[in-house]
């Protein structure tokens, strides 16, 4: 198995680069990303992703650590003999060329006769949906058309490791799906590995065989968007997912209870005490009616303070004392609602969620 390795990577920025005029630290960094796999790297802008592609691209030089791609050691190989692809947020296509010309680009360097060159760049441009546009030239195409070539041009070659930074983050939402659905596709017809940078959850959790959640020069969390969403390890994963029912309290002998004496329940597989969090998920809350099975484990009361229509369903911000809560509602549920009026929820007890804080 030819997986990438990435053991103990560091990089120091002597120069500021935080808003508090700090340097900027990419700390010791372990990932394998698996022969093809499909990999994120998702954190907020400025947390090192692109840092730490770079230094696996062999564009940056690292401080310490090394790449591995199966039993090779790829630290000291240059760049250009790593057998990697790049596409980035911008296309980057040569203007005075054509776009079968972009595509074949890397072959002619590679010495490829030009007659097998512009034949692998038609059957490429034809993968990526753009037969029959070899002829034109890159500003006679859309952004997103261009963003196609960018892609063809990366896979003609057959890289080892296909590396994308950001790639569909300047095009508008419908040609972001629109891309997102044709790299899916391709990457499955190829099962070329795929180390991919993006702040967005939605296009991570939509790609990603597996995600690695970063922060400040960090690996947080690596699993798949599922264990990521159901089973964060910290409060900080858990808040850059979308999780906002984040509830401070206490474990102690196996139980929780909120800070403010409100929730209180047994934890199943209690291994540690002291300060913790409490984490649920929107979708996880149930109304409860006079036709409910009592749950028991987890049963709230509050005032219903805000409704937001979200994607075919309700958004409802609920208060709860002092705290907030949000819960998801059908278009059925919703009805017997308004702002102002009291709402009972529960939730079983395999749906709640313990952290340290």
């Amino acid at each position: 198995m030819s997986d990438l390795r990435i053991v103990d990577m560091e990089k120091q920025y002597k120069q500021p680069r935080q808003k508090d005029n700090s340097a900027f630290s990419l700390h010791p960094v372990n990932l394998t990303i698996h022969e093809g796999e499909f990999f994120s790297l998702l954190g907020p802008s400025g947390c090192g992703k692109t840092s730490l592609l770079k230094l696996v691209a062999g564009l940056l030089q690292a401080d310490s650590g090394e790449i591995w791609i199966g039993d090779q050691n790829l630290t000291r190989v240059p760049s250009e003999e790593r057998n990697f692809a790049m596409v980035f947020q911008q296309s980057l296509l040569f203007p005075h060329m054509t776009i079968e010309e972009n595509v074949a680009f890397g072959l002619k360097m590679q010495k490829v006769n030009k007659k097998e060159r512009l034949k692998k760049a038609r059957d490429m441009l034809e993968h990526v949906g753009l037969r029959g546009y070899g002829s034109r030239f890159p500003d006679e195409l859309s952004g997103g058309q261009q963003q196609r070539v960018a892609l063809a041009r990366a896979l003609v070659a057959n890289p080892r490791v296909l590396l994308m930074d950001e790639p569909f983050s300047a095009l508008d939402p419908g040609l972001r799906e629109e891309m997102r659905d044709l790299l899916s596709r391709i990457q499955q017809e190829f099962r070329v590995t795929v180390l991919f940078v993006t702040h967005d959850r939605e296009e991570a959790f939509t790609l990603s065989d597996r995600i690695a959640v970063m922060s400040q020069g960090t690996v947080l969390q690596v699993g798949s968007a599922k264990e990521l969403y159901e089973r964060p390890k910290t409060t900080k994963v858990a808040s850059f997912l979308g999780l906002k029912n984040i509830i401070e309290g206490t474990v102690e002998k196996g139980r929780f209870q909120s800070a403010d004496g409100r929730f209180e329940f047994l934890v199943e597989d209690a291994t540690e005490t002291g300060p913790s969090c409490l984490i649920i998920r929107p979708e996880v809350l149930q109304v409860v009616t006079e036709n409910s099975p009592s749950l028991r484990v987890f049963q709230i009361h509050g005032v219903v303070e805000q409704i937001k229509f979200n994607h075919g369903f309700y958004s409802v911000k609920i208060s709860v004392g002092d705290s907030h809560l949000t819960c998801s509602l059908t278009s059925q549920q919703i009805e017997l609602f308004s702002i102002g009026q009291t709402i009972s929820l529960q939730a079983e007890r395999r749906d709640l969620w313990v952290v340290k804080k």
